[in-house]
C-alpha cells in the first residue's frame, strides 16, 4: 500500500526508515565538522555560563545547533518580527501561556490566537534581513514567543541575549553574522543531504496551507523546508547528547503520540486515564497496539498522550510518569526537539524517533493518516538486543502496512 506524503516521509519510497536514520547521522557529522568555525564563539559563551552559574554546562554540539538554530530563524523570521508592536506580541504569548495552564480556556485562547496569529504573524516570503544586533534580536525572539511554537527555544536564545549585552555591538554584529552565515550553508547542503526526505512541504505550502488561515497552527503548520531538516539534525544532535543520562535510567517509556493509532475516535476503544489513554488492543494493525505488546514483553511503559503539551507542562509529566525515567519521545519533525528540550527541563533524559511521516488531522490531514515509526531504531534507542524479537516485530509491522 503506497502511503501519502503530506510534507515529509523518512522513508522516501521505501519500505523502512533505515536509509534516512543513516543518512541523518552522517549528515549530522559534517555539519558539525563544518561548525568548527563557530566554536570560538561557543567557547566564549560556555565561559559565560560558567561564571554567570546559568545552568550546567552542556556540549559544545548543543550550543552549535542552538546558534544554527538561531541563524536559521533569523532568516526566515526576523524580518517578520519587525512588523509588530511589543503590545500584540505581549497579548499573543500571554494567551499561549494561558492555554498551557488552564484547559477550560484552551479552546476561547486558541480561537483569539488564530485570528491574531493570521493578522499579525503569518510568515511573508519577503527577502529582506535585518541587520544583526541585539534590537533586531530581542524582536525576534518576542515573535517567537507570540506564536507559541518556540517556548523552549527562546528560553536557550535569551541566555545567548544575555551574554551578547556584556558585548560590544561589533562583538555582537560578528556572533550573530558568523551564525546567520553558517545557517545559509546549511540550508543550501541540507536540502542537498535531506531534501529527498521532504519531498512535498512547498507543495502543501502552496496547496494546503491557506486552509490553516485563522486557526492557531498558522505560523506551525507554516514551517520551511529548511526547518525540518533543522530539527532532523537537531534530533540527532539531542540524541548523541542525553543518550549517556538515557542509559543510566533504570525505566524506559515511550510517548505515543494520537495520530499513531489505527481508529480515530470514536472507533477507537482506548481509555482515557487522566493525561493518557490506555489502549484496550481493539485492533491488530495498530501500532500503538502493537508496541504496548512489545512494552509488556520488553520492560518499557508506553504511553499514549493525545496532548504532548499537556504531559510536558509542570508536574504532570512526573505524575504520569514517575521520576528518573529515560524518556523515548515520539514525534513528527515539527515538534520533536522541542518536545525533547521539555523532558529534559523535567529531568526527564529524553531520546527520540521520528514519525516516519505525518498525518494527524488538526495540522496535516482532513481525515486523518495512521503514522508510523523505524520499530529497529527504537529498540536500538532502548538497547534491546533481542534480535528475534526485532525482527518479528518488522515482519508485524510490514504485514499491518500491507
Amino acid at each position: 500500500m503506497r502511503m501519502e506524503v503530506v510534507t515529509y516521509s523518512l522513508r522516501n519510497g521505501q519500505f523502512n526508515s533505515n536509509q534516512y536514520y543513516q543518512d541523518a547521522a552522517a549528515f549530522t557529522d559534517e555539519v558539525l565538522k563544518e561548525a568548527k568555525v563557530l566554536l570560538p564563539i561557543v567557547g566564549r559563551f560556555q565561559e559565560y555560563v560558567q561564571n554567570e552559574s546559568i545552568e550546567a554546562i552542556r556540549s559544545a554540539e548543543e550550543y552549535t545547533f542552538e546558534l544554527l538554530m538561531l541563524g536559521t530563524l533569523w532568516r526566515i523570521y526576523a524580518d517578520d518580527a519587525q512588523d509588530i508592536s511589543s503590545g500584540w506580541t505581549g497579548i499573543m504569548a500571554y494567551l499561549s501561556r494561558l492555554r498551557q495552564r488552564n484547559q477550560t480556556l484552551k479552546p476561547v485562547a486558541d480561537g483569539i490566537r488564530g485570528v491574531l496569529a493570521t493578522i499579525f504573524l503569518a510568515p511573508t516570503d519577503r527577502a529582506w534581513s535585518p541587520k544583526a544586533s541585539l534590537k533586531h534580536l530581542d524582536q525576534l525572539l518576542q515573535w517567537m514567543e507570540a506564536t507559541g511554537d518556540h517556548v523552549q527555544e527562546v528560553r536557550r536564545l535569551h541566555n545567548w541575549s544575555e551574554y551578547w549585552e556584556t558585548l560590544s555591538a561589533g562583538q555582537v554584529s560578528g556572533d550573530i553574522e558568523a551564525a546567520i552565515a553558517f545557517a545559509r550553508w546549511f540550508e543550501e547542503r541540507s536540502l542537498k543531504s535531506l531534501g529527498k526526505y521532504t519531498p512535498n512541504v512547498e507543495q502543501f505550502l502552496q496547496e494546503k496551507h491557506r486552509e490553516h488561515r485563522w486557526k492557531e497552527d498558522v505560523v506551525f503548520s507554516a514551517r520551511r523546508r529548511v526547518e525540518y531538516h533543522l530539527n532532523m539534525v537537531g534530533a540527532e544532535i539531542m540524541n548523541r547528547s542525553f543518550r549517556a543520562d538515557f542509559q543510566q535510567t533504570k525505566h524506559k517509556a515511550v510517548i505515543l503520540p494520537a495520530c499513531m493509532r489505527y481508529h480515530s475516535k470514536p472507533k477507537c476503544q482506548a481509555r482515557s486515564n487522566g493525561l493518557s489513554c490506555e489502549c484496550t488492543g481493539c485492533e491488530p494493525k495498530c501500532r500503538v497496539n502493537m508496541l504496548m505488546k512489545l512494552g509488556q514483553k520488553h520492560g518499557f511503559s508506553v504511553h499514549l498522550v493525545p496532548h504532548e503539551s499537556s504531559v510536558f507542562s509542570g508536574d504532570a509529566g512526573k505524575q504520569l510518569i514517575g521520576e528518573g525515567v529515560g524518556i523515548v519521545g515520539i514525534a513528527c519533525v515539527s515538534n520533536l526537539v522541542s518536545g525533547g528540550w521539555k523532558a529534559k527541563g523535567l529531568g526527564l533524559p529524553p531520546q527520540c524517533v521520528l514519525l516516519d511521516h505525518c498525518g494527524c488531522r488538526k495540522h496535516w490531514h482532513e481525515q486523518g493518516i495512521p503514522t508510523d515509526i523505524n520499530f529497529g531504531r527504537l529498540y536500538q534507542i532502548i538497547g534491546i538486543t533481542d534480535e528475534k524479537a526485532a525482527e518479528n516485530a518488522e515482519k508485524a509491522q510490514g504485514a499491518a502496512a500491507a
